[in-house]
């Protein structure tokens, strides 16, 4: 392909393009591309069906040059003639069946939608394993900043201990304040152990599933809200959709099967080349056999049995469709609500820090008893934790929504996005 002809390619593909998805930015905290993209290619499930569609290349092939072969009739017998000597008689015969000309341009398009079925089937697979990749990649997102909050609230308690272990040697404070520092601190280092199991856990799986992935590390980044509107996201997502490609490549290939099979009603002839030699030699014959097969009932009854093949396939298809669809509409409400979700949430969560800071100096003041500013600290990790989940959460969201209308990594046979 000339260096014009691809540039005119890119601009075609990228007025097809929906505004909503072109101008749409990713979320900061994903792996970098090239690394999934090899985790991807190595995964079982996408190597399987590659495996499949080199099947299929082969079926393929196998029914372009269809299923008859060449045969070979011999035969030898003892003629036993009255007043004459007895003669050894032995023929032999080439035969092959002759496939008609519309069966065979029906069995080279039926192998061709295999094929195309095929690769189909490989962009789904790309396609559930990413999904899977960002499941367990921001599984272990949330276990890490998890932990890490739990880690700046132990901080923050051993601090105050150490202030309230001050003012209780001077005699400002109770021990029975120091007690309560003490237990909240044993408390935060609880969570915290348990927050660390749950994060290595969520390490360890994603490492067990996605070997060529980095350790799953990222900042604080603000989801990107998405740009458009719902009813776009759906078209985009439904129209490079490998799964319902798949299924549509699925209801041609029956359709055209039950073509074919309704073909056999008209079965294929036979023919032979013969040579036979009778009378001990003296009699040499060379002939040309047909031999026509008599259809029956049970060819019809296949054509019936794959015509509702393909109506099943159909109605599948449909099924499909209308299930991607509230996918995606599920995903786009993820998505654009998340958002909104994590901006509330961070400015509660900013609130509460703040007022569990001036609770603290208040404390620190004799102003405010230990035990409410404990509960103003408590309240503001539930409150940093939340925002965190929901900027996760939203983050997910938004990478899904990408996925699922092939903007965020190129999920095709080949490396391309559809």
């Amino acid at each position: 392909m000339t260096s014009a002809r691809r540039l005119l390619l890119a601009l075609a593909l990228a007025a097809a393009v929906p505004a909503s998805a072109a101008e749409a930015s990713l979320p900061a905290d994903l792996p970098p591309a090239e690394v999934v993209l090899r985790a991807l290619g190595n995964h079982p499930e996408v190597r399987a069906a590659q495996a499949r569609t080199r099947a299929a290349r082969a079926e393929h092939e196998r029914l372009r040059v269809g299923g008859h072969e060449y045969g070979l009739r011999m035969g030898v017998q003892r003629r036993d003639v009255s007043r004459e000597p007895d003669y050894t008689e032995w023929d032999v015969a080439l035969e092959r069946g002759l496939r008609l000309p519309e069966k065979g341009r029906l069995d080279d398009r039926i192998g061709a939608q295999g094929v195309e079925e095929a690769e189909e089937r490989v962009g789904d697979a790309r396609h559930e394993a990413a999904r899977q990749l960002l499941s367990y990649w921001y599984a272990a997102l949330r276990g890490r900043s998890e932990v890490r909050l739990w880690r700046d609230q132990i901080a923050l308690l051993e601090e105050a201990r150490r202030i309230v272990e001050t003012r209780v040697k001077r005699g400002d404070a109770a021990r029975l304040d120091g007690l309560q520092a003490d237990a909240a601190l044993a408390q935060a280092r609880s969570q915290a152990r348990q927050a660390e199991a749950r994060a290595q856990a969520a390490a360890a799986e994603l490492r067990a599933r996605f070997p060529e992935l980095p350790a799953a590390e990222g900042g604080p980044a603000e989801p990107p809200a998405p740009p458009g509107d719902e009813a776009g996201w759906i078209e985009r997502t439904l129209e490079h959709n490998h799964e319902l490609l798949a299924a549509q490549r699925a209801v041609e290939k029956a359709r055209l099967t039950a073509r074919r099979v309704d073909r056999e009603r008209t079965p294929d002839p036979v023919l032979g080349l013969r040579y036979a030699n009778e009378r001990g030699g003296d009699e040499q014959v060379l002939g040309v056999t047909l031999a026509i097969p008599l259809p029956g009932q049970a060819r019809r009854a296949d054509a019936g049995a794959t015509l509702a093949q393909a109506e099943d396939l159909a109605e599948r298809e449909a099924a499909t469709r209308r299930r991607l669809g509230a996918e995606a509409a599920v995903n786009w409400q993820r998505a654009a609500g998340g958002v909104e979700a994590h901006r509330r949430l961070a400015e509660a969560a900013e609130a509460m820090s703040r007022h569990a800071e001036l609770a603290g100096r208040a404390h620190q003041l004799g102003e405010l008893a230990l035990s409410e500013a404990l509960l103003a600290r408590r309240n503001a990790l539930e409150s940093q934790l939340a925002a965190e989940q929901a900027r996760l959460d939203a983050n997910e969201a938004i990478a899904r929504l990408l996925l699922d209308a092939h903007r965020l990594w190129p999920l095709g046979e080949g490396g391309e996005h559809h």
